[in-house]
């Protein structure tokens, strides 16, 4: 996998080793035509798995895409009218959705296949992956059993916590204080660190919790959970791991309520109102609604809370807050 970077070539290589695609051999028309999928289905569908027009003369399509194309419009063609546009509405949707994981995740793999190889990790399943492809390497099915681990655990989520189109949930957003200011003139690696650390901490911590680390936005978190108390345990815990050395101060927004489920993401007043929340919040300070208040109070009773003054959040309105705090030891 050394010198990816090197030259056109050595990256052709690479990429032909482990993606193992095909000849590039077919022209959009044709391929469309092969795959008996009509263009209105098959272009916008391809633009939204990330890739881009090219000429129609252009050889750029192997037997392969064929298959693909043929799989992920399966079904459209019988549909008619109004059935047929939302069908395809849906389509494109989850294919945008998908491939942005999956760019991310072989951008991540280009990254760290090199330094793999540099360190002496994984030497033998680097080398099958480049002999036989990907698909048929221990690698390609170490990336595909994570697919089923999680593919299981958001079943078994959905199943138990998330049933209905809006379940009740807490919603959170966790940011790091002044990071800006904090971060200028650290170089690309230091500030890599950081933002490293900051994830590893939200990620171990929420799962802890029993949630889930939806995304990072720069120096941002975005968080759910099914359970006020794990709700509350991550975000105090991510709190206190944050303004020592390593990472600068953080504050947080809880809500909860009814929230909107699409594409693995959150929508919905509840999560617009924690938003809101975690703008407020002063540093090392977790601010919640009268939601989630409520709900963490009937859970646990060895919470507290702070009332706030109420203020006047940007498109919500006068909202009550309080803040959440540590729960006090017993005195033993």
């Amino acid at each position: 996998m050394s010198g990816t970077g090197d030259s056109p070539r050595d990256a052709e290589r690479v990429a032909e080793g482990l993606a193992r695609l095909g000849e590039r051999k077919l022209t959009w028309p044709v391929l469309c035509e092969r795959a008996g999928v009509d263009h209105e289905i098959a272009d916008p569908l391809w633009r939204a798995l990330g890739f881009p027009d090219v000429a129609p003369e252009e050889p750029a399509y192997t037997e392969e895409d064929i298959r693909a194309l043929q799989i992920a419009a399966e079904g459209i063609p019988s549909l008619e009218g109004h059935e047929r546009e939302r069908a395809l509405e849906l389509i494109v949707r989850e294919a945008r959705t998908v491939s942005g994981h999956l760019a991310r995740i072989a951008e991540q793999q280009v990254d760290v296949l090199p330094q793999l190889q540099a360190m002496g990790l994984r030497q033998h399943s680097v080398a099958e992956a480049l002999e036989r492809g990907l698909e048929r390497s221990r690698l390609g099915w170490l990336i595909m059993y994570g697919l089923r681990r999680l593919l299981d655990e958001a079943v078994r989520r959905r199943a138990a916590t998330e049933s209905g189109p809006e379940p009740e949930l807490v919603v959170g957003f966790i940011d790091l204080v002044d990071f800006t200011r904090a971060s200028t003139g650290l170089d690309a690696a230091s500030f890599g660190r950081v933002l490293g650390r900051f994830e590893a901490l939200a990620w171990d911590e929420v799962t802890e919790g029993g949630g889930r680390l939806v995304k990072l936005i720069g120096d941002e978190a975005m968080v759910v959970f099914p359970s006020a108390t794990g709700a509350a345990a991550a975000t105090l815990a991510i709190i206190s791991g944050c303004g020592g050395d390593e990472l600068p101060r953080a504050r947080a927004g809880l809500a909860a309520g009814p929230v909107l489920v699409r594409s693995g993401d959150y929508f919905g007043p509840v999560v617009n109102l924690a938003s809101r929340l975690v703008d407020v919040a002063a540093p090392d300070m977790v601010v919640v609604d009268e939601g989630y208040r409520r709900v963490l109070g009937e859970q646990d009773a060895s919470v507290s809370f702070e009332a706030l003054e109420s203020q006047d959040l940007k498109g919500i309105g006068d909202t009550e807050m309080w803040r959440l705090d540590r729960p006090v030891p017993p005195i033993v």
